[in-house]
């Protein structure tokens, strides 16, 4: 079976891998273990609900007689994103919805690819439209709004990579304040917060964590951000969380990111 997502990336569920709609010399090969993850994600996508944790190990690790945990799965969804973003999609294709699971982001257009039925990629459809005039402004303006909404997303990302970034790349000069322990960890925000916020934000916090983070260790520091700036309708909310491991300089070295978008709670 091949599927085509977003008019662009083809996905064979035989070779478990990814390539363009355009070029499918452009490739990226999944491991077992990833490709049935997007397998159980694009088949339940669509009908509104979340890929419970629990299904997908049950169907992708226990069936195949393997193990599975909270952290196998946080990985195989990284590497997914990367996967993802690496032939143009963002990190919002895969969503985490806290305490229900996973699912493909409800603006994707996924079909079954290298029938009679399946649509050409875009821009093909474009320039084939019997009426050119309608069908172009129609497809247009689709795109138009697709591009804005994916600008808006990527830099939401560029922004939070960039403090990211500045706070490594200044030898840590840029400060991180620390919040509370939760479950164990210790929480650091980006920026002061003050009592008011306090009681909504660890609620957050501990709604982003269930299912994510289960523990830390004392090398381990968790970072926390949320953003609130409205750009788009339906796009109202960015959050940011990882798990970040010290060296023994106390230096971040290496973390586990995760993004939440739309996550309206």
């Amino acid at each position: 079976m091949r599927y085509l997502i977003d008019d662009r990336i083809i996905f064979n569920t035989l070779e478990y891998r990814l390539s363009l709609s355009t070029d499918e010399e452009t490739s990226v090969n999944l491991s077992n273990t990833a490709g049935r993850v997007l397998e159980e994600l694009i088949i339940s996508h669509g009908n509104g609900d979340a890929v419970s944790r629990e299904h997908l190990f049950a169907n992708v690790w226990e069936k195949h007689g393997l193990s599975s945990s909270n952290g196998n799965l946080n990985q195989q969804i990284s590497l997914l994103r990367k996967a993802l973003l690496a032939l143009g999609l963002d990190a919002s294709a895969i969503v985490t919805l806290p305490k229900r699971g996973l699912k493909l982001n409800d603006r994707l257009n996924i079909v079954v690819y290298g029938t009679s039925a399946d649509p050409a990629p875009r821009a093909a459809r474009d320039v084939e439209a019997e009426d050119g005039v309608k069908a172009d402004g129609v497809n247009s303006s689709r795109f138009l709004k697709d591009v804005m909404m994916n600008f808006f997303l990527a830099l939401s990302i560029v922004i939070t990579a960039a403090t990211a970034f500045m706070y490594f790349r200044q030898n840590d000069s840029q400060p991180l304040y620390f919040f509370k322990n939760i479950a164990s960890c210790n929480v650091y925000t980006l920026r002061p917060i003050n009592e008011r916020e306090r009681p909504d934000l660890t609620a957050h916090i501990q709604r982003a964590m269930a299912g994510n983070i289960e523990q830390c260790d004392i090398h381990d520091k968790v970072l926390f951000s949320r953003t609130s700036a409205t750009v788009q309708d339906g796009i109202n909310r960015r959050t940011f969380l990882a798990k970040c491991e010290q060296d023994g300089r106390g230096k971040l070295t290496e973390c586990l990111n995760f993004y939440f978008y739309n996550w309206d709670v």
